[in-house]
C-alpha cells in the first residue's frame, strides 16, 4: 500500500517524475496475487480519488495511460476467468454466515486491540494496541496534519468501522459485495491509513529522545506480538518444518471457485470448510469409492498424474478422479476425459493391466 499511495500522489503531482508508475505496477502484483484485495484496494484509489478530483480532471492522460497498462499487463489471468466463468457456472466465495454476524464486535475489536491479542478465531481478528493508540493519538492531533494526513486519519477511522457490525451490512447480503465474506478485511487498508496519519503526526514531535522513546516501545510491542504468534501457532521456519507448510498448502477445505455443480444439492453455509470426496482424494473407480495415498498422485505445473489400481484389464473402465474439471481437461493415448455431474473429471479407457499410470493435462 505504501507504493500504490506513491503511485497516486505521483498522479495527482504536477512534476514530471515516474512516481506515478507505481499505481499500474502494484494493480497489476494485486491481481496476479490475490483478486479480492486488488478490490479492496482499488475502492480505496477511488475514494482517494474523489477527495483529488479537481487534480484528476487535469492528470487524465496519466490514469488512461495506467488504466491501459494494468489492463493490457492483466489480459492473461483476466482472459482466464472471464472464459471460465462463461463456460461454467462457478461457486463465489461462500459466507459461512450473513456479513452483518462476521463483522466484529466493536467491543471484541476494542478488547482484543487493546490486549494485543493474537487471534485463534476469525472473531478474533484486531488491529493490536499500537494502532489502537495510533488511531487515538491520530484523532487528538488531526488538526495539526498535512491535508493527506487529515483524509488519511479520517479514513482509518471509516474502515474501522466499516469492519464492525455497527455498519448496516445486511443491507449489502443479497450484493456482490457478499464476496467480501469477512468486512474485517478493512481493517488492513485502515492500519495503514493511520499509520501514515500517525507518522505525519510524529514528525512534528520536537525532542530525539521523545522519538526514541516511542521507537523503542512500538518495536518492543511488535516484537513480543511476533513472538506469541510464532511460539503460539508454531510459525517458526526451519528445515523441520517444511512439512508443516506443505500441509498447510494442502490439506485446506475450501470451495471458493469450484464448478457449481460440485456442491449441487448441498447446503453450501453448513459445508464450508467441510472436506470433501476431492479434499479427501476419493476416486470412483468402476463404482468403488477409493481413496488415493500421496504416492499414488504426483501434481506438476500444468498437469497430474495418478497411479490407479484396481482397473480391470482388457475392459472398458469408468474412473471419476479427484480433480476439478472447468472443460479444458484432457489426456492422451485414446483416453477419453469428461467433466463429472459434479464438476469433476471422469475417465473411460482400456487398461492392459490392473494397475495403470494416467496423466491428465491442462488447459
Amino acid at each position: 500500500m505504501p507504493l500504490l499511495l506513491e503511485g497516486f500522489i505521483g498522479l495527482i503531482d504536477n512534476d514530471n517524475s515516474l512516481k506515478w508508475l507505481w499505481l499500474p505496477i502494484i494493480f497489476i502484483l494485486l491481481t496476479y496475487d490475490h483478486l479480492l484485495s486488488t478490490i479492496l484496494f482499488m475502492l480505496f484509489m477511488i475514494i482517494m480519488a474523489l477527495f483529488y478530483w479537481h487534480e484528476f480532471r487535469s492528470k487524465l492522460i496519466k490514469l488512461i495511460i495506467s488504466m491501459g497498462i494494468v489492463i493490457v499487463a492483466t489480459l492473461p489471468v483476466s482472459l482466464q476467468i472471464i472464459l471460465t466463468t462463461h463456460q461454467n457456472r462457478i461457486i463465489t466465495p461462500i459466507v459461512p454466515d450473513t456479513l452483518q454476524n462476521e463483522a466484529l464486535k466493536p467491543s471484541d475489536l476494542f478488547l482484543n486491540s487493546l490486549n494485543n491479542n493474537v487471534p485463534g478465531l476469525l472473531s478474533e481478528v484486531n488491529v493490536g494496541i499500537v494502532v489502537l493508540l495510533c488511531v487515538i493519538f491520530s484523532i487528538w492531533t488531526l488538526k495539526q496534519s498535512s491535508k493527506l494526513g487529515r483524509q488519511l486519519g479520517i479514513l482509518g477511522v471509516v474502515f474501522l468501522f466499516l469492519s464492525t457490525n455497527l455498519f448496516p451490512w445486511f443491507i449489502f447480503q443479497h450484493t456482490i459485495m457478499h464476496v467480501l465474506q469477512f468486512p474485517w478485511r478493512f481493517l488492513g487498508i485502515a492500519t495503514f491509513c493511520i499509520a501514515y496519519a500517525i507518522s505525519v503526526a510524529l514528525q512534528n514531535v520536537r525532542g530525539r529522545n521523545i522519538a526514541m522513546i516511542f521507537f523503542i516501545l512500538i518495536n518492543m510491542v511488535t516484537f513480543n506480538y511476533m513472538h506469541t504468534f510464532c511460539h503460539r501457532n508454531n510459525q517458526v521456519i526451519d528445515y523441520h518444518s517444511v512439512k508443516q507448510y506443505n500441509n498447510y498448502a494442502t490439506e485446506a477445505v475450501y470451495t471458493d471457485y469450484m464448478p457449481y455443480q460440485t456442491l449441487h444439492g448441498i447446503n453450501k453455509a453448513a459445508n464450508f470448510r467441510k472436506a470433501s470426496d476431492i479434499h479427501r482424494h476419493i476416486a470412483l473407480i468402476n463404482g468403488k469409492r477409493i481413496r488415493l495415498s500421496n504416492r499414488q498422485i504426483h501434481p506438476e505445473y500444468d498437469r497430474i498424474s495418478y497411479r490407479l489400481t484396481n482397473l480391470i484389464p482388457n475392459k472398458k473402465n469408468q474412473v471419476t478422479l479427484p480433480l476439478l474439471n472447468y472443460g479444458k481437461n484432457y489426456s492422451k493415448d485414446g483416453i477419453k476425459v469428461q467433466q463429472s455431474s459434479k464438476g469433476t473429471t471422469t475417465i473411460i479407457f482400456v487398461p492392459s493391466q490392473p494397475q495403470q499410470h494416467i496423466t491428465i493435462y491442462l488447459r
